[in-house]
């Protein structure tokens, strides 16, 4: 015998629930689409139950900063693949090329996280050209100077900012230390 849903009285039932609260039990039964629409409801009344106490303690010692986060990341989506950066951090990596673009800043700082920068900063092959180790350099030093700048080290900026002019002359002359016209 087929026991029929509770709710729509159309499908037959396949879940069947038993609430007990205090000396009162209550039973449902339910087909998959009604137990799916309960569950989808039961979820949303639990966030909102929740949502004021999740928001309160992301109102910590770092405030606003953290429930940013958390809100931008819900709502930065790539357009070209649809991957959030929800959807980035949980699965590791990213859905297309063009998420790099959508998720610029907060990925930029993630990796900055992780690699303590958001360039290539390691080892370059034996034989690279005299070109590729001054345009290296002259990266390394722009975010020296850039840092100098921010923690108002005016002298090392200025230490720095020479030693850039120095690099882009000789990446205008073609080249190497020492060889200037």
């Amino acid at each position: 015998m087929n026991i029929f849903c509770d709710e729509c009285r159309k499908n037959i039932a396949t879940v069947f629930l038993t609430k007990i609260s205090g000396s009162e039990v209550c039973k449902a039964q339910l087909c998959e689409e009604c137990a799916r629409k309960l569950e989808e409801t039961t979820e949303a009344a639990n966030l909102l139950a929740f949502l004021p106490q999740l928001l309160s303690s992301l109102q910590g010692p770092e405030g606003g900063e953290l429930l940013d986060e958390v809100l931008s990341g819900e709502l930065v989506i790539c357009e070209s693949c649809g991957t959030s950066f929800n959807d980035f951090r949980k699965m590791g990596f990213l859905g297309c090329a063009h998420c790099y673009v959508a998720f610029g800043d907060p990925l930029e700082r993630l990796i900055g996280e992780f690699q303590g920068a958001s360039e290539h900063v390691g080892k370059m092959p034996g034989k690279i050209s005299d070109g590729a180790k001054l345009r290296k350099r002259l990266m390394e030093l722009e975010r020296h100077l850039e840092r100098q700048i921010a923690e108002e080290q005016y002298e090392a900026a200025a230490t720095a900012r020479d030693q850039i002019n120095e690099i882009k002359g000789l990446m205008k002359t073609g080249g190497k230390d020492g060889e200037r016209e």
